[in-house]
C-alpha cells in the first residue's frame, strides 16, 4: 500500500532541527533542515526556490517572548522581524490549527535567558523568537515567493536554557550527545533545567505534530 502523497509540493520548508525535518516531511518532501545556522537557513531557502519551491515556510519550535504563551502554544506569523528589517508573512493558516498571530523575532543567536526575552518583547512586541525565519524571509522577498512561518513554543518566556541546550547540533540537526554529557558533567547544577527543556520540547514538537494533521486533512 502506497502513502498519500504530501499535501503541499509547491511548499519548501527549512527546519532547525532533524525532529523538525520529519515532521515536516509530511506536508512535503521539500524539507532542508539548517542545523541551527541562520546563514545555511538562508542558503537551503534560495536552493529551494531554485528547486521550483513558490512558497517558502520557516517551521519548528520556538522561544516564547510573550508571557501569555505556554510550552505547545501555535504561532502563525503576520511579520517576521530582525534587528533591521521586518518581512510580511502569510497567516491565513492559522485559523485552521488554531494558532495565535503575530509578530516573530529572528536573532542569529540563541536567546537563552529571561531578561533577553523580556528586552525583545518590549522592543518589538513579538510574540516568539526563532533563528531561522528571518533569513527565510528575507530570501523569500527578494526573490517574490510567498513565506509563512508556523511555530510551536518550546521554552516559554519565564524561563531561560541552560548550557548543554546552547551547544551547537551537528548539520543535520541533531544534539552532539558527548557534548551535551560533558556540559552536565562539568556542571550538574543545570539538570532540573535540562530536564524541564526536555519536557518543554516535548509539548511544543506534540503540538506540531497535530499542526501538521490539522493542514494534511
Amino acid at each position: 500500500m502506497t502513502e498519500p502523497a504530501p499535501p503541499f509540493p509547491q511548499i519548501g520548508i527549512i527546519v532547525g532541527l532533524a525532529s523538525e525535518a520529519k515532521l515536516a516531511r509530511r506536508l512535503t518532501p521539500n524539507v532542508l533542515c539548517s542545523g541551527g545556522r541562520p546563514d545555511v537557513a538562508a542558503r537551503q531557502a534560495l536552493d529551494l526556490i531554485n528547486a521550483g519551491a513558490t512558497t517558502l515556510m520557516s517551521f519548528g519550535i520556538a522561544g516564547g517572548l510573550s508571557p501569555t504563551l505556554r510550552p505547545g502554544s501555535r504561532i502563525v506569523a503576520t511579520e517576521v522581524i530582525t534587528e533591521f528589517d521586518r518581512y510580511p508573512a502569510l497567516d491565513s493558516s492559522a485559523k485552521v490549527i488554531k494558532a495565535h498571530t503575530g509578530a516573530i523575532y529572528s536573532s542569529w543567536s540563541i536567546v537563552s535567558t529571561r531578561q533577553e526575552k523580556t528586552e525583545i518583547l518590549a522592543r518589538t512586541g513579538a510574540l516568539a523568537v526563532d533563528m531561522e525565519s528571518g533569513p527565510v524571509a528575507r530570501v523569500a522577498q527578494e526573490n517574490g515567493v510567498k513565506f509563512i512561518a508556523l511555530r510551536t513554543i518550546a521554552d516559554p518566556a519565564a524561563h531561560g536554557l541552560p548550557p548543554a541546550a546552547l551547544l551547537a547540533l551537528s548539520p543535520t540537526g541533531q544534539p552532539r550527545i558527548l557534548a551535551v554529557l560533558w556540559s552536565v558533567l562539568k556542571n550538574p547544577t543545570q539538570i532540573p533545567a535540562l530536564i524541564r527543556t526536555a519536557r518543554e520540547t516535548g509539548k511544543a514538537l506534540k503540538s506540531l505534530r497535530r499542526a501538521v494533521r490539522r493542514l494534511s486533512r
